[in-house]
C-alpha cells in the first residue's frame, strides 16, 4: 500500500506507507493525502485519472462556494521536440475550449502556469464514460446506438461548422451526464483546424480512418471514428493491445466484419441503420457521410446545423460571486450621484441660512468657518453638475410618436389562390434556387374589411420578479390590438407597438463580453403591430397547408422552418389579407420584447439607459417561460425542464402584451447577419448588407440555458436551416408605404 500526496505540484506524488513526508515535495503526507489547498483557491479531493500527458484531479473551487471542478495538469516522460509539441497541444485545448460553447462540451473556466508546469480548469461532468458503462451493462442495443448518434452528431456538426476537428472520438472520451443522460465530449488535446498541411498525428487504432492515420483528417474522419464506437459498443469487440486480431474489422482487406459478428452473436438490426453505419465507415472518405447533418438526415433526425443552443459557463451568478463590481456599475453611479446631490442640496441650504443669520465677529474667518465655505461651494458645483444633467437629458428626450389605426378600405381584395398542400418528409430544406428578399418591393395590396378587424382594447396582467425569482411587483396593463381572420376559426392576433427611442444592446457584463451584442447604439422606431405570440401550427397549416412541427399540437409554434419558408409564409398571408406582413426586424423585436414604458427608470448620467436583461426584470425562471431550467440566471431556483414546445400565451406577457418572448422557439428576423452592430440602421429598419446565408434569431427556446433567452441575446443561424427549436412571429409595419 502507498500513500498518494495530492499535491497538483508534486513531481512524485506516490510514496511507500512507511514515509511521513512527502518524497517529492517534502510537505507533510498526513495533510496531503487527505486533501491538498491548491493556489489558495483549489481543495483537491481525489485523483480522477492519468495518461501520458497529463493528471487530472477532482477539485472544489472555494471560490464559487465549492464547486466541483476539474483541474489537469500536463506531465511528460519526454523531452525536446516531442515535449515542446505536447505542451502545445495541451495549450491548444485550453484555448479552443475557450472559445466552444456548447452544453455537450465542457466549458473551461482556468488555465495558467505554476512553477514550469501547465494547468487547466475545465467542468466537471458528473456522469461516467461509455467504457465504463459499457463495462456495467454489456453490449449496447441498437435504442442506444440510435441514441448516442442523437446526441452527438449536433456537437460534431457544431465542431465541424466553425473548422474543428476533435481526432479523437472513442467511448472514453464520451461522457454520459447524470443530471440529464446526455452525452458530453470531453478531451479536446487533439483538436485541430480543418486545413491541407500534415499535422501531429494524433488518433487511436480501431478508431480511426486510414486519412487520418496518414496526417489528413477531415470532418468525415470524426464521423468515421463515432461509427466506429457505434459498433464497437454494439458488438463488445473493443480494440484490445494484448490481442492483436480484431474480431469486427480486417486490415489486410480494409473491411469492417461487424455485421457479421451480429449475426453469430443472435443480434439483430434495422437494415436502415445498418446501411447508416457501413457508410459513416466507408474506407475511402469520398465514400462516407460529408457532414453530421447528412447523417441526421439519413437517421430522419431534426437537423441541428449552426444551432449553439445551449452553452455551459459559469453562471452571471458564479461572476457576481466573484467580482466586487456590482452588474450594474451605471445605476450605482447614478444613484451615488443623487444621493451626493441631495446631501449638497442640504449643505448648501445650511450655508445660505449661516450666510443671512450668522456672520462671522472676527477680522478673519475661523478654521471651521474657511472649511465650511470650502464644502458649500463644492456642493454648490455638485448641484449645478445634476441640475444641468438633468436639462440636458430633457432637452434630447424624442418626442413619442403617436398611433394611427388600421385602414379598413371598404373594398375587398381578389380571392388568392388556395395554397397547394406540402408536405414535407424532413425538417432539413435547401436553399431555394431564387428565394424571397425582403428588399424586392411587395406588391399592391387592399386590405380585406371582412378579414381585419379594428383595433381594440385588451388588459393583462404584468409581473416583475427580482434575482431570486421572487414576484416583487404586479399591475394590470391596457393596449390595443387587431385581429385577423385566417378562415376555418382561425384568428391571428397583432398588438400595436407604439413607436419610440432606445438603447439597442447590452452592456459587456450582462452580455459576458460577447462582440455581437455591441456597441450599443441608439435606435428610434416607428410604430408598428408585432404578433402577440410565435405563429402557432393551426395558423401555419391554413395559409400553408401542411405541418412540418416536430411537437404536434394546434395552439403550439410552428417549428422546423427556415427563413425562406416563414417569407413564402408571409407572402401567402399578405395575399389573403390584403395588408403587408412580414419579419420583424432585430431592432423591432429587442425594442417589442424589452417593452420599456418609462426610460427615464434607467436612465444614467451620461444619457444612456441600462435595462433589466428580461422583460420581467433581474432573472428568469420555469413559472415565467418555457426554457432549459437546469442552470439559474442569479439567484433563482432550479426549475422545469420541460424538454419539449408548450402551448402559447401560458405565461404572463410583458408590458406591450406580448407572450413567449423568451424561451419556447427561437424566432426568425428578416435581417441578413452582422457581427456587430456597427454601421447599423439608427432607425429600425431591417438591415440587408450582412452575409446573406444567414439570419439573426432571437429569444432562446425549450432547449436553451437562461443566459440564451435574454432580451440581448443574438444567434447566427443559415437561413435554411430547420430545427425544432426554430419559429418566428410577424410584423405589420403600417406606417410604412410598398
Amino acid at each position: 500500500m502507498s500513500l498518494y500526496c495530492l499535491n497538483p505540484s508534486c513531481p512524485s506524488p506516490d510514496n511507500p506507507n512507511t514515509h511521513q513526508y512527502c518524497q517529492g515535495c517534502g510537505q507533510e503526507l498526513a495533510q496531503t493525502t487527505l486533501g491538498y489547498q491548491f493556489r489558495d483557491r483549489y481543495q483537491v479531493l481525489q485523483v480522477l485519472g492519468e495518461g501520458t500527458f497529463g493528471r487530472t484531479y477532482l477539485v472544489e473551487d472555494q471560490n464559487f462556494r465549492g464547486r466541483k471542478r476539474v483541474l489537469k495538469k500536463f506531465i511528460a516522460a519526454i523531452q525536446g521536440k516531442a515535449l515542446a509539441t505536447a505542451q502545445e497541444l495541451f495549450k491548444r485545448e485550453a484555448e479552443t475550449l475557450d472559445t466552444l460553447k456548447h452544453e455537450q462540451i465542457p466549458a473551461i473556466y482556468d488555465h495558467f502556469e505554476e512553477e514550469n508546469y501547465l494547468y487547466l480548469v475545465e467542468e466537471y461532468i458528473e456522469g461516467e464514460d461509455l467504457i465504463a458503462e459499457f463495462d456495467r451493462e454489456g453490449i449496447f442495443s441498437k435504442e442506444k446506438i440510435k441514441s448516442i448518434l442523437q446526441d452527438l452528431l449536433p456537437v460534431l456538426d457544431y465542431l465541424h461548422q466553425r473548422n474543428l476537428l476533435h481526432r479523437d472520438i472513442k467511448p472514453d472520451n464520451i461522457m454520459r451526464r447524470h443530471q440529464d443522460g446526455k452525452l458530453v465530449l470531453i478531451d479536446f488535446g487533439g483538436v485541430k483546424e480543418v486545413s491541407k498541411t500534415v499535422g501531429t498525428l494524433i488518433y487511436t487504432p480501431g478508431y480511426a480512418s486510414i486519412e487520418q492515420m496518414t496526417g489528413h483528417p477531415q470532418p468525415s474522419s470524426d464521423i468515421y471514428s463515432l461509427g466506429a464506437t457505434c459498433v464497437r459498443l454494439m458488438t463488445g469487440c473493443l480494440p484490445s493491445e494484448n490481442n492483436q486480431t480484431d474480431p469486427i474489422y480486417d486490415g489486410n482487406t480494409a473491411t469492417w466484419l461487424w455485421r457479421k459478428v451480429l449475426q453469430n452473436q443472435g443480434q439483430k438490426i434495422d437494415a436502415d441503420l445498418a446501411n447508416i453505419l457501413d457508410k459513416m465507415l466507408a474506407h475511402l472518405a469520398q465514400d462516407r457521410y460529408k457532414s453530421a447533418n447528412e447523417v441526421l438526415q439519413s437517421l430522419n433526425l431534426p437537423s441541428f446545423s449552426s444551432q449553439p443552443l445551449v452553452i455551459t459557463q459559469p453562471s452571471p451568478l458564479e461572476l457576481t460571486q466573484s467580482e466586487t463590481t456590482p452588474k450594474n456599475s451605471l445605476m450605482k453611479r447614478v444613484k451615488l450621484l443623487n444621493y451626493a446631490a441631495w446631501g449638497s442640496l442640504g449643505i448648501v441650504i445650511t450655508w445660505g441660512i449661516k450666510l443671512v443669520f450668522y456672520s462671522s465677529s472676527f477680522p478673519s474667518l475661523t478654521i471651521w468657518e474657511q472649511l465650511f465655505n470650502y464644502v458649500a461651494s463644492i456642493s454648490l458645483g455638485i448641484l449645478i453638475i445634476r441640475l444641468g444633467i438633468l436639462f440636458f437629458n430633457l432637452f434630447n428626450q424624442s418626442k413619442s410618436n403617436t398611433l394611427p389605426t388600421v385602414s379598413t378600405p371598404p373594398t375587398p381584395p381578389t380571392p388568392p389562390t388556395p395554397p397547394q398542400p406540402q408536405h414535407p418528409t424532413h425538417p432539413t430544406h435547401p436553399t431555394p434556387p431564387t428565394p424571397p428578399t425582403l428588399s424586392q418591393p411587395p406588391p399592391s395590396r387592399k386590405p380585406d374589411k371582412n378579414r381585419i378587424s379594428s383595433l381594440k382594447p385588451f388588459q393583462f396582467e404584468v409581473i416583475t420578479v427580482n434575482k431570486k425569482g421572487e414576484i416583487i411587483d404586479r399591475k394590470m396593463q391596457e393596449n390595443q390590438s387587431f385581429s385577423i381572420d385566417l378562415g376555418q376559426s382561425i384568428s391571428l392576433e397583432m398588438v400595436a407597438i407604439k413607436g419610440g427611442k432606445f438603447f439597442m444592446g447590452c452592456p459587456k457584463l450582462e452580455s459576458r463580453g460577447s462582440k455581437d451584442e455591441q456597441p450599443r447604439h441608439w435606435v428610434t422606431l416607428s410604430s408598428f403591430c408585432l404578433g402577440k405570440y410565435p405563429i402557432t401550427q393551426a395558423q401555419w397549416e391554413t395559409i400553408m397547408g401542411n405541418n412540418p412541427a416536430y411537437f404536434k399540437g394546434k395552439n403550439r409554434p410552428i417549428e422546423n422552418v427556415s427563413f425562406y419558408d416563414c417569407l413564402e409564409f408571409c407572402e401567402k398571408l399578405s395575399q389573403t389579407i390584403g395588408i403587408d406582413v412580414t419579419l420583424p426586424s432585430e431592432a423591432q423585436w429587442e425594442y417589442a420584447c424589452r417593452a420599456i414604458l418609462n426610460p427615464s427608470n434607467y436612465r444614467g448620467i451620461d444619457g444612456e439607459e441600462t435595462y433589466p436583461p428580461f422583460h420581467f426584470g433581474e432573472t428568469i425562471t420555469s413559472e415565467l417561460a418555457n426554457y432549459n431550467s437546469r442552470t439559474t440566471y442569479q439567484q433563482e431556483n432550479l426549475g422545469i425542464y420541460r424538454e419539449q414546445t408548450t402551448e402559447i400565451g401560458q405565461f404572463h406577457p410583458n408590458n406591450f402584451g406580448l407572450y413567449d418572448l423568451h424561451g419556447n422557439v427561437w424566432e426568425w428576423c428578416a435581417d441578413t447577419w452582422h457581427e456587430n452592430y456597427k454601421n447599423a440602421p439608427k432607425d429600425g429598419n431591417i438591415w440587408l448588407d450582412g452575409n446573406e446565408q444567414y439570419s439573426p434569431m432571437r429569444g432562446g427556446s425549450w432547449g436553451g440555458f437562461p443566459f440564451y433567452c435574454r432580451s440581448a441575446t443574438r444567434n447566427k443561424v443559415q437561413r435554411n436551416n430547420r430545427s425544432y427549436y426554430n419559429g418566428f412571429r410577424v410584423v405589420y409595419n403600417f406606417g410604412k408605404t410598398s
